[in-house]
C-alpha cells in the first residue's frame, strides 16, 4: 500500500493533528509502508525524519497552527504521479485537503478525509459566528466528496451525522504510555518551581478562547478562597490568551510555555490533578497523556473528553461552561487523597488500552477495505463493458 497524506499543519507545530501525524510517520516507517506527507512549509522544519513535499504557506489569522498553503499543482501532480499512491488521506479541510481530494478524485483513488477540529467553536470564540453556517456547509460538502471521513470520537461522529455526513469511521488517538508515566515524577522540578508543598493542578494545551480558559481562571480564584495556601496551578502551553491570563490569574499559577518530550512528561507526572475545562475537543489527546501519567482528570461533559473520562471512575465531568460545577468537581478531588489515587490508577489502566500501534493497525484496515471496494468497483465496470 502507498499512502499520500495531505495536511495544513505539520511538525514542528504543536497540536493534536501534528502529534498524530508524527506518530503515523513513525508507524509507517516501522512497518515499511510507502508514504509521503504533502505539507505547508514550516520555515523551521530542519531535518524532519519523514518523506515530505512542502509548499509555500502562511498562517491562518485566527488559528496559526493551521497554515494556508498555496501548492504548485504542476509540481504536486508530477510528484504524486511518480509516487503512485493507492490511498489519499486529507487530514485537514482547507487548501492542502482540497488538493488531496482533487487529486484522488481525478485519478480515481480512494480519498479519506479527517474531521478533528471544531471550527464552529473557534469562530464563536472569536465572535465570528456569522461565518458558522457557511463554514458548516463547506465542511459538509468537503467530507461528502470523500469515500470515508475519519473522526476521533463518537461525539464528533454524531456532529458529522448532524452535518449530513453519513460515511464515517472512528480514527481514535493513542498514547505512548512509556513516555507518559508516573515514574517521571520529579521532586526537584517541584522544588525549583516552588510547588513542592502544594497539591498541584495542571492544564496542558493551547491558550486560546475556545479552550474555555476563562472558566479555569474563575475556578482558580474561587478555589483560592478556601485553599490558596494549599494548591497551585501549572499552565503548559502558549497562544493568543497568554498575556491576558498572566495578568488575570492569581499568584499561585505558574506558566511554563510550550514543553515537549521528557520535560513535558515530567510536568505531567509531577502534578496531582489534571484540570481541563475545554468543551471544544473532538478527542482530547492531553487527557490520555494525563491518564497515562497517573493523574485524575476533571473535564467537562462535552465533545471527545466526554468519551474518555468515566465520571466517578477515573475523574469527574463537570457541566460545560459552568464555573460552579467545575469548582465542585475539582474540590471533590483535591480534598480526597484516596479518590485521587483510585482515579489515577484507573486512568493509567485505561490509557494502556489506547496504544498507537492498535490505532494505526485499525487505520490500515480501513484503507485496505476501501482499496478492495475500489478494486471490486473497477472489475464490475470492466465486466459491464
Amino acid at each position: 500500500m502507498r499512502i499520500a497524506i495531505f495536511t495544513d499543519t505539520f511538525l514542528p507545530q504543536v497540536n493534536g493533528v501534528t502529534n498524530t501525524l508524527g506518530r503515523m510517520g513513525e508507524y509507517l516507517e516501522l512497518k515499511g509502508i510507502a508514504y509521503i506527507f504533502i505539507t505547508p512549509d514550516q520555515k523551521k522544519d530542519g531535518n524532519l525524519p519523514f518523506n515530505t513535499e512542502s509548499f509555500f504557506s502562511y498562517p491562518l489569522f485566527i488559528y496559526p497552527e493551521c497554515r494556508f498553503a498555496v501548492p504548485n499543482m504542476l509540481r504536486l501532480n508530477k510528484r504524486l504521479d511518480a509516487f503512485q499512491p493507492d490511498v489519499i488521506l486529507s487530514m485537514t479541510e482547507f487548501n492542502m485537503g482540497l488538493a488531496g481530494l482533487a487529486y484522488g478524485k481525478k485519478r480515481k483513488i480512494p480519498v479519506v478525509t479527517n474531521y478533528s477540529t471544531n471550527f464552529g467553536t473557534i469562530l464563536n470564540s472569536y465572535n465570528l459566528n456569522v461565518l458558522g453556517n457557511a463554514l458548516e456547509k463547506y465542511l459538509s460538502w468537503f467530507h461528502n466528496e470523500a469515500d470515508m471521513t475519519l473522526t476521533p470520537s463518537v461525539e464528533s461522529q454524531k456532529k458529522l451525522e448532524n452535518m449530513g455526513v453519513p460515511k464515517t469511521a472512528l480514527f481514535k488517538r493513542g498514547i505512548d504510555f512509556e513516555r507518559f508515566d508516573p515514574r517521571h515524577r520529579n521532586s526537584q522540578y517541584r522544588q525549583d518551581a516552588g510547588i513542592d508543598d502544594k497539591l498541584v493542578l495542571l492544564y496542558v494545551g493551547r491558550l486560546s478562547p475556545e479552550k474555555d480558559l476563562d472558566i479555569l481562571r474563575d475556578a482558580m480564584h474561587r478555589l483560592n478562597d478556601n485553599y490558596q495556601d494549599q494548591i497551585a496551578l501549572v499552565i503548559t502551553g502558549e497562544g493568543p490568551m497568554s498575556a491576558e491570563l498572566k495578568k488575570s490569574m492569581p499568584a499561585n499559577v505558574l506558566f511554563t510555555g510550550y514543553k515537549k518530550g521528557r520535560e513535558l512528561a515530567e510536568i505531567y507526572a509531577s502534578c496531582d490533578v489534571f484540570a481541563f475545562p475545554s468543551s471544544f475537543e473532538t478527542f482530547g489527546n492531553v487527557v490520555l497523556e494525563a491518564f497515562a501519567s497517573g493523574l485524575p482528570v476533571v473535564g467537562v461533559a462535552e465533545g471527545g473528553v466526554k468519551g474518555l473520562v468515566r465520571h466517578g471512575e477515573n475523574g469527574y465531568l463537570a457541566e460545560p461552561r459552568d464555573v460552579d460545577s467545575f469548582v465542585a468537581c475539582v474540590e471533590k478531588v483535591i480534598t480526597n487523597e484516596f479518590l485521587r489515587r483510585r482515579f489515577g490508577t484507573n486512568g493509567r489502566a485505561y490509557a494502556k488500552t489506547n496504544s498507537w500501534q492498535a490505532v494505526f493497525d485499525d487505520l490500515m484496515d480501513i484503507f485496505k477495505s476501501l482499496q478492495n471496494t475500489f478494486g471490486q468497483s473497477s472489475n464490475d465496470t470492466k465486466a459491464a463493458n
